[in-house]
C-alpha cells in the first residue's frame, strides 16, 4: 500500500507562509509517520496539533494615548462595527500599565493618530527587552488627507502626502533608536485602503502557525485575498482531521452518507457561514443595511441552500452525492493515496469552496451589496491606553 508521505508534505508546501497552520517541524514530524506507515503515531501527531490549534489563546496588546482610535482600530481588525454586540467601547483608560502581564501577550500594536510620543518609545522599548514583536501604526489618515485636500486644493497629491506622513514616522523612530521598527499608515473607516492588509499579512507572518487559524477566522473580508487565506487556513484543519480519521479507519471510503453525517455537515456549514460573515444573522444585518428583502439576498448566494432540496425527485442524499462528485473530479479524486477518506470530508470542502465563493459575490457586486467585514466571536485583543505612565485594558 502506497502511503501519502509526499503527498502530505507537498499540500502544506503550496500555502503562503501566512496562510500556514502547521509549523514546519510539525509537517515533518506527520509526513515522516505516514511515510514509515506507522498510522498511530501520524494520527497521535495530528491529534496533537488540532489540539493546540483549537485551544491556543491570541493575546494582541493595542495600546496608545486616548483619542489615538485605537477602539475603533479594534473593531476593524475584528471585523466588527463601532455598535455591534462585543464591539470594542471607546473612551478613556481604567487600568494602570504597572498591571499589564506583559509576558501574555503574543504582539504588541502601538498606536498614534499625530506623532509618536515619548510614551510610546518607553513603552516599545520595554517591549522590545521582552523580545516580543510590536508595530507603529499611524491611524486616521483619511483625516490628514482631507485636511491638507481642503487647506490646499491646488497642490494637493495624496502620494505625496501619504510619504510625508510615513517618513515623518521614520524619523521620529530613528531618533528614538527604533530605526528597524515598522511603521503602518492605516484608517480604520477605509479598510481597502492604505497599510491596514500589508499589517494583517505581517501578523500572520509573525505569529506562531498554530496561532494564525484563530486569528484568520475573524479578520474581515476586506479582498479576494483576505478570503483566500482564510479558505486556506479552514482547508488545512479539514485535511487534518480528514488524514486522522482516514489513519484509524477500518471501512472503505465508499457508502451510503447517513443521518448523522446530515447533522454533522450542517454544523459545519453554519460554522463556515460564521468565519465569513454570511451567517443568518450578518446577512439580515446586511439585508436591512441594503434595504432589500433576505430573499433577494440569499438568492445570489449559494451556500445557503446546500442543505435543501429543490428537486423532488432527488433526495438530500443524492444531491450530497453529486456534491462529492463535482468535489473530486475538480480535485482529481481521491485527496490521498492508502488511506481510506470518508464522503463527509468531501462534502466539507465543498461547503468550505462554496461559502468562500459566496463572500467574494458580497464583495465584488457593489451594485447589489456594500462591502461585508465579516462577523464572529473575536480572540482576545486588550485596548491598552497609556497616559502618563498610566494604562488601561479592555477585554474584548
Amino acid at each position: 500500500m502506497l502511503w501519502p508521505g509526499l503527498t502530505f508534505g507537498k499540500f502544506f508546501k503550496d500555502f503562503k507562509i501566512e496562510s500556514q497552520i502547521l509549523s514546519q517541524e510539525t509537517i515533518t514530524l506527520i509526513k515522516t509517520h505516514l511515510k514509515e506507515g506507522d498510522l498511530q503515531k501520524a494520527a497521535s501527531a495530528i491529534s496533537d496539533a488540532l489540539r493546540d490549534i483549537d485551544n491556543a489563546p491570541l493575546n494582541i496588546a493595542v495600546t496608545g494615548e486616548p483619542g489615538t482610535g485605537k477602539s475603533s482600530f479594534i473593531n476593524a481588525l475584528r471585523g466588527m462595527e463601532h455598535d455591534e454586540e462585543g464591539a470594542a467601547p471607546t473612551g478613556l483608560p481604567q487600568m494602570y500599565l504597572k498591571k499589564m502581564k506583559f509576558c501574555e501577550y503574543d504582539v504588541f500594536i502601538i498606536i498614534s493618530f499625530t506623532r509618536f510620543k515619548i510614551s510610546d518609545m518607553h513603552l516599545a522599548a520595554a517591549i522590545k527587552k521582552m523580545k516580543k514583536n510590536f508595530y507603529f501604526v499611524r491611524t486616521k489618515v483619511d483625516n490628514d488627507l482631507y485636511n491638507i485636500k481642503m487647506s490646499k486644493p491646488s497642490t494637493f497629491n495624496k502620494d505625496e502626502v501619504l510619504q510625508g506622513i510615513r517618513n515623518d514616522c521614520v524619523t521620529q523612530l530613528q531618533n528614538a533608536n527604533m530605526s528597524d521598527t515598522q511603521v503602518f499608515l492605516i484608517s480604520s473607516l477605509d479598510l481597502f485602503s492604505y497599510d491596514f492588509q500589508s499589517l494583517e499579512t505581517t501578523l500572520l507572518k509573525k505569529l506562531p502557525a498554530y496561532k494564525c487559524h484563530i486569528f484568520m477566522q475573524y479578520l474581515p473580508n476586506v479582498t479576494e485575498a483576505a478570503i483566500d487565506q482564510k479558505r486556506d487556513s479552514v482547508r488545512q484543519k479539514v485535511w487534518l482531521e480528514a488524514i486522522k480519521a482516514g489513519a484509524t479507519a477500518t471501512i472503505p471510503f465508499m457508502g451510503l452518507i447517513g443521518d448523522k453525517d446530515v447533522e454533522k455537515l450542517g454544523e459545519t456549514l453554519t460554522l463556515y457561514r460564521s468565519y465569513f460573515g454570511l451567517d443568518d444573522a450578518s446577512l439580515e444585518t446586511m439585508a436591512k443595511d441594503l434595504n432589500v428583502s433576505m430573499e433577494k439576498l440569499k438568492a445570489n448566494l449559494k451556500s445557503p441552500h446546500l442543505l435543501t432540496v429543490e428537486k423532488e425527485d432527488e433526495s438530500l442524499g443524492k444531491k450530497l452525492l453529486r456534491y462529492v462528485e463535482k468535489f473530486c473530479s475538480v480535485s482529481g479524486g481521491l485527496i490521498a493515496t492508502g488511506l481510506y477518506f470518508r464522503k463527509i470530508f468531501y462534502l466539507q470542502n465543498y461547503f468550505l469552496e462554496t461559502v468562500a465563493s459566496d463572500a467574494k459575490v458580497i464583495l465584488n457586486k457593489e451594485e447589489i451589496f456594500k462591502e461585508s467585514l465579516g462577523s464572529g466571536k473575536a480572540y482576545l485583543l486588550q485596548d491598552v491606553g497609556i497616559e502618563n505612565g498610566k494604562s488601561d485594558t479592555t477585554n474584548s
